[in-house]
């Protein structure tokens, strides 16, 4: 059977800096139709930043949808000065962690939400972290702290439910299966 389901019609509700929301009227395998919304969103780079302690890089802020305080693998929009996702990830390593990874190699790439989002996220494995003096500064409206977690203190705060960012959460079982396996991001 095919599942393709063919766009008939799309109208632009809204158009924003990071966001564009659009209902589009499409037909469905067995020929009726039906609405879907979808939210256009801008590529995203994440890190699994990994210090010489083998603790992950979090950072912790505010996130107004859920209206409560996330921790967070480092990442952020890619934009129009980033040649690369990997640039924009090198960008926001510095900004939200103060620091420069001389190893870096592409994970994967995943969508966050398919069911009503194009939102693509790059992520990326990082270690061998220096501490940088000249930290770039966040975006105005972006305030944040950083800290450091191992494997069993992830774990725990991922019972306790503290951990709800689903980007976090992949990068935490892609972590933990590289420790259990032995095997590296370098290999």
């Amino acid at each position: 059977m095919d599942l393709t389901e063919t766009e008939i019609s799309s109208k632009q509700i809204f158009s924003g800096r990071i966001v564009d929301l659009s209902v589009r009227t499409i037909k469905l395998p067995n020929g009726e139709t039906a609405t879907r919304e979808v939210v256009k969103h801008q590529p995203a780079a994440a890190a699994i930043a990994v210090n010489d302690k083998q603790e992950m890089l979090l950072v912790e802020q505010w996130r107004e949808p859920i209206k409560e305080l996330t921790l967070e693998i480092p990442a952020g929009l890619i934009d129009e000065t980033d040649a690369s996702p990997l640039d924009a990830m090198k960008r926001e390593l510095n900004e939200e962690g103060g620091y420069h990874a001389d190893y870096w190699e592409k994970i994967t790439e995943f969508y966050s939400s398919p069911g009503f989002t194009d939102e693509k996220l790059h992520l990326f494995y990082c270690d061998t972290l220096t501490k940088l003096d000249d930290k770039r500064p966040l975006d105005s409206d972006e305030f944040l702290t950083s800290h450091w977690y191992n494997l069993e203190e992830l774990k725990r705060l991922f019972a306790q439910g503290k951990l709800v960012d689903a980007k976090t959460l992949y990068a935490m079982s892609v972590w933990e299966n590289m420790l259990l396996t032995g095997a590296s991001a370098k290999e």
